[in-house]
């Protein structure tokens, strides 16, 4: 079965960075796009978030 492809909006926030963790290793979807403010164009999501997140 191929995954479905879907896309994160705002995934430099707590709610988007907990969709990512989600859905990063998921056997059903893959990530095929993240979005954030106009501030985060072109720069690495690593380098972006800060994963106060806790994997609970």
């Amino acid at each position: 079965m191929a995954k479905i492809p879907v896309a994160i909006l705002g995934a430099t926030g707590a709610v988007g960075q907990r969709l990512v963790t989600l859905l990063y290793n998921h056997p059903w979807f893959e990530i095929a796009a993240l979005t954030g403010s106009e501030r985060t164009v072109g720069r690495p999501y690593g380098e972006l978030v800060r994963w106060v997140l806790d994997d609970a």
